[in-house]
């Protein structure tokens, strides 16, 4: 076995595609210029080990992911390995003489030849089934033609000689047995990966970066990459609700130099279709706020709060070791294609031993915890005392969870439009009118969704009313949103997948949406 390398300064800078075939095998990987390649490894990203070694796949904190050729007397299997979180995953396709694998779904879908089914309904419902669980997640995705791409989450992907494919369960850093302990194994994780991707021996030093707002999460983050020298952090200053929440006072007061304040709302003049690169993870779109820092992100480690409203809650009780979270809302996945063509590292602090969550509730919960606690349904006492400890103050966070970002999972296209770019919405409602599905059996499927999601919308009108009313949620294995909504992945992934095309032709004859 081999790696052949073939760099694209055209393809976004973290991306990667490898085809396995050949006898003996050959492993052709087309990259952009931030994957580091090696004679036996390739990786995006980094983790708590010795970065030259390329073993990612035993880390147990690895953010990104890679491939690597292992020997044993003779060379005979690979290992490609996603990162030690659930907000991204690896695809592969096998057919009768390759396989395909990605860490981007329309880059490999371009690359095979292969499309989404359009007469699907159900794409958004299967990357939720994700809060189903590690062990329940549906893994295949049906594309058109009868054919298929496989997701892989947390989880080292083992290949031998005849391509042959199986997966492996990551290395975990055991129970953690107070708050002490699992302070100290996340921090110096924390440090061996900061370490790790400012090796010498990359193409790319990484510098550091965090969010922060006055909730629990980022702001706990925060402090922890202040420890390491982070001098540089960013939040919202409006519109709205944000200038409430923004993180500056936190800030300044741990100490930070460089605190940038952005709209939310910026991204509402961006001409790239930047849109479409947040709902092509089959998650519709949460994240795109945070667009705004493109500049300040490239080229970082981002320090964020995403899982901590899972893992540092005190409150939670469906405790489990497979990351089952049934009563989520969003798979939190919609980052993906911003992250691999910005060239950034995203550092989750709180999704460290993530299947030994059943041990970091207990703390949470424990007697050495409870000067930490102070009551009612947001109540963290983890990142509370992350922070507590560094000298902020106990009035200055955690106080009413606000949240950052929104899902166009529920819009009308009035609303859609007044979410999006209008350059994004042109090209996506032009995309609307040339695939608009129609016929009995979409009928059948908004009499089945509205069905189950009529309490979110009876709220909402009763909200309008001024009649306060709870919204409820629809669990992820129910009907989706067959109405606007559910054209938006469809779009993103027709968008993206002309990028690639026009990456690999060398940046020449992109495609425009019309």
């Amino acid at each position: 076995m081999k790696l052949v390398y073939h760099a694209n300064p055209h393809l976004p800078r973290l991306a990667w595609y490898a085809v396995m075939s050949g006898s003996p095998v050959e492993i052709d990987v087309y990259h952009g210029e931030g994957v580091e390649t090696f004679t036996d490894f390739f990786v995006e990203g980094a983790w708590n080990g010795d970065f030259s070694k390329g073993d990612f796949y035993k880390a147990t904190f690895f953010m990104g992911s890679g491939g690597q050729i292992l020997k044993d007397g003779v060379w005979h299997k690979v290992v490609i390995a996603t990162p030690t979180h659930a907000l991204e995953r690896l695809y592969s396709i096998q057919d009768d003489t390759a396989l395909h694998l990605s860490n981007s779904l329309p880059f490999i879908l371009h690359m095979t030849g292969l499309r989404l089914d359009p007469g699907y309904l159900d794409y958004e419902r299967d990357f939720n089934s994700l809060l189903k669980g590690l062990r329940r997640y549906e893994r295949y995705l049906p594309l058109y033609g009868n054919r298929a791409v496989r997701l892989h989450y947390y989880c080292n992907i083992i290949i031998d000689e005849s391509l042959a494919l199986t997966e492996e369960d990551k290395s975990s850093p055991g129970p953690f047995a107070d708050y002490e302990d699992y302070h100290d194994k996340l921090t110096r994780a924390i440090g061996q990966l900061i370490k790790n991707a400012s090796s010498p021996e990359r193409k790319i030093q990484y510098g550091l970066v965090t969010n922060i707002s006055k909730g629990y999460d980022s702001a706990a983050c925060a402090a922890l990459a202040r420890d390491f020298g982070c001098d540089t952090a960013v939040s919202f200053n409006r519109p709205g609700h944000y200038a409430w929440d923004n993180g500056a006072e936190i800030a300044k007061k741990l100490g930070y130099k460089t605190i940038i304040l952005k709209s939310a709302d910026e991204y509402k003049t961006n001409t790239r279709l930047v849109e479409a690169e947040f709902v092509s993870s089959g998650e519709l779109g949460s994240d795109i706020i945070f667009s705004a820092f493109e500049q300040e992100y490239a080229g970082n480690i981002v320090f964020k709060g995403n899982l901590g409203d899972t893992f540092w809650d005190k409150n939670k009780t469906d405790i489990n070791s497979e990351m089952r979270f049934e009563n989520g809302v969003f798979t939190e996945t919609c980052y993906i294609e911003y992250r691999l063509r910005t060239g950034y590292i995203a550092l989750f602090p709180a999704s460290f031993g993530a299947v030994e969550w059943p041990s970091i509730h207990a703390i949470s919960n424990s007697r050495e915890m409870s000067r930490y606690s102070i009551g009612g349904t947001y109540d963290r006492p983890i990142p509370r005392r992350i922070l507590e400890e560094r000298g902020i103050d106990r009035g200055m966070f955690g106080i009413h969870k606000s949240g950052a970002g929104f899902n166009y999972r529920y819009d009308s296209m009035k609303r859609i439009r007044s979410r999006m770019a209008p350059l994004s919405f042109e090209s996506f409602y032009s995309f609307y009118k040339a695939n608009r599905r129609k016929g009995f059996r979409v009928l059948i499927r908004w009499v089945e969704y509205l069905w189950r999601a009529k309490n979110i919308y009876i709220a909402f009108f009763l909200n309008r009313l001024g009649i306060t009313a709870p919204y409820g949620r629809v669990r992820c294995d129910q009907t989706p949103n067959p109405g606007i909504p559910s054209y938006l992945f469809n779009w993103g992934i027709y968008v993206m997948m002309n990028r690639y095309k026009t990456a690999m032709n060398g940046g020449r004859d992109e495609v425009h949406i019309s």
